[in-house]
């Protein structure tokens, strides 16, 4: 399956795995150009349904430990987590 996520996406994400050998899938991504020479800022990552699968377990995690503030709302980090998991949820 393929997921296009912007450059801060894959950052977040290839730290978050960063002892997973599906880290090197986020590291070595190439950013999408259109009509074969426009950088359009998305990266297209072709996953497994088990490698976003893990992904989506990563991010959980993330979310429970950094992306809640004190009254236990969303932060920023967390907001950017969550849509994270919608996009590699949707498959």
């Amino acid at each position: 399956m393929h997921f296009k996520i912007n450059h801060s996406d894959v950052s977040l994400i290839a730290n978050v795995l960063v002892n997973s050998d599906l880290a090197s899938k986020f590291v070595d991504v190439g950013e999408c150009v259109e009509n074969g020479k426009y950088p359009t800022g998305r990266y297209v990552i072709d996953l497994s349904r088990s490698e976003a699968e893990l992904i989506i377990e990563h991010l959980s995690n993330l979310l429970m430990n950094s992306g809640l503030d004190d009254k236990g709302e969303l932060n920023p980090v967390g907001q950017q987590v969550e849509t994270l998991i919608d996009i590699f949820g949707s498959m």
